[in-house]
């Protein structure tokens, strides 16, 4: 190669990787991101930039508003709000000028906060299933838990109900396979969420689908934060004990709205629509005296809807914020948003497990844990295993439980699926539910240890982890 060629290829790749930095930083600025993965990119473009900016085509975007469910018309959004008049609350309103369908009314609420529970409940709506099982999940264990709901599926199939699963490629990847052959032989299609090997344009292999939600005959829904394995759920009791978790069981007008969330996640997983089976007229029976909201959050919104919930709920409670979480890191405008809530006489309380199942986020945890107990908040540790209950209760007029973490990861990469509660019997049990687990808590967490430079690169790391 001559010198002038040398020269040519030199200044081409110069430019070009000038350029691709040029773009690769207006996308970051165009993007609501935590301080810590923006300056992450921004170093890495600099002193890596060959490196950093395919990587950056792979894993770097969060949001994609050319395929994103886009808000209603101003029209649209007063007639929906209109259905409850001026008694629409505050939160739902923040919710709907996001997109989020309204709250719906007349559902029940039913809440299951222990794995024995949660799976005999799964099984019997699975088996009473007459039409339609839609079922997403983050993680489906290649174990007796997950082998038995997925035969129970291959059963209700093989009777003629229509049986549609999704299952994210990196949280059940030790499964999936298995399911697939298993329902297949029964005319089951399984989707599989965000696979390695899938075209950037059509994601990002970081955003992962955290939901976790089944709707049966577009009339029941079964959500919260419990995956399908046996550390979750499951017959008879297991030692050591199962993890604390949550589900809900609702039944009513809202599972239309869950069925839209799931066909929306179907046909982006390359699945063809369902044709029209009478089950969302189902759908619309009322079935209890219970207001609740599904909401999701992720990518394919324009906005960052659980977080935005979390943020507003945290500033309008009076009395009361109570919050459990398995993994608490989230960004600085929610931490201090609670220290706020403490010294404004809130009565502000968080429920984490002692030890949970990631080291790096319990490292991350630990400064931000020392500001809030600094501030009033009154942290409580679970010490007899882990916890992975995802839910909050503000003063007596909203409670949800679901997927999202109080993490930088759920808030602002993660697929995931909430579901809102507006009533006081459903709100109540909610609570119930925080309180019998705070009540088993300690006030004192593991032994503070100084490690002030581990803790910054564990909170430096947590926003992509």
């Amino acid at each position: 190669m001559t010198n002038l060629e040398s020269y040519l290829v030199a200044h081409i790749s110069t430019v070009l990787a000038a350029s691709a930095a040029f773009a690769m930083m207006s996308g970051l600025g165009g993007q609501r991101r935590t301080s810590q993965s923006t300056l992450a990119w921004l170093l890495a473009v600099v002193f890596m930039p060959f490196v950093a900016i395919p990587l950056f085509l792979i894993f770097g975007s969060r949001k994609f508003p050319t395929k994103a469910k886009r808000p209603e018309d101003d029209a649209d959004r007063r007639a929906a709000i209109g259905e409850h008049g001026e008694q629409t609350p505050r939160l739902a309103r923040v919710l709907r000028s996001c997109g989020v369908a309204p709250p719906r009314e007349n559902n029940s609420f039913e809440l299951l906060s222990t794995g024995e529970a949660a799976y005999s409940r799964l099984m019997d709506l699975i088996a009473g299933a007459e039409r339609t099982i839609d079922l997403t999940m983050f993680i489906l264990g290649r174990d007796a838990t997950g082998n038995a709901v997925v035969d129970a599926l291959a059963e209700r199939a093989a009777k003629g109900v229509s049986v549609r699963v999704i299952l994210d490629a990196v949280g059940s990847s030790r499964s999936r396979r298995h399911a697939a052959t298993t329902l297949g032989r029964v005319g089951v299609e399984v989707r599989s969420f965000m696979p390695l090997g899938h075209s950037p344009i059509r994601g990002r292999t970081n955003l992962r689908s955290h939901r976790k939600l089944v709707v049966f005959d577009g009339q029941h829904v079964f959500t919260g934060g419990m995956n399908l394995a046996n550390e979750y759920m499951g017959p008879g009791t297991t030692e050591p004990p199962r993890w604390r978790d949550v589900v809900a069981v609702t039944s009513g007008p809202v599972a239309a709205d869950a069925e839209a969330m799931f066909e929306s996640d179907w046909i982006y997983c390359g699945g063809s629509p369902r044709k029209t089976t009478g089950a969302r007229s189902v759908a619309r029976t009322a079935s209890g005296d219970a207001v609740v909201q599904v909401v999701p959050s992720g990518p394919e919104l324009l906005t960052d809807t659980v977080y935005d919930l979390f943020l507003t709920a945290i500033f309008e409670a009076r009395e009361r914020v109570a919050l459990v979480t398995p993994y608490y890191v989230p960004d600085d405008a929610l931490q201090h948003a609670l220290v706020l809530s403490a010294r404004r006489g809130v009565r502000t309380e968080v429920v984490i497990p002692k030890v949970s199942n990631h080291r790096i986020a319990d490292v991350a945890r630990r400064s931000l844990l020392r500001d809030l107990t600094s501030a009033g908040v009154r942290v409580r540790y679970y010490p007899r295993g882990m916890v992975h209950a995802k839910a909050m209760v503000i003063d007596d007029a909203f409670a949800y439980v679901g997927s999202p973490n109080f993490d930088m990861r759920s808030l602002f990469l993660n697929y995931e699926n909430a579901l809102c509660v507006y009533s006081p019997q459903a709100i109540g049990a909610i609570r119930g539910f925080i309180d019998g687990l705070m009540a088993e808590c300690d006030s004192e967490g593991p032994p503070a240890r100084e490690h002030r430079i581990r803790e910054q690169l564990a909170r430096f790391l947590a926003p992509e982890l």
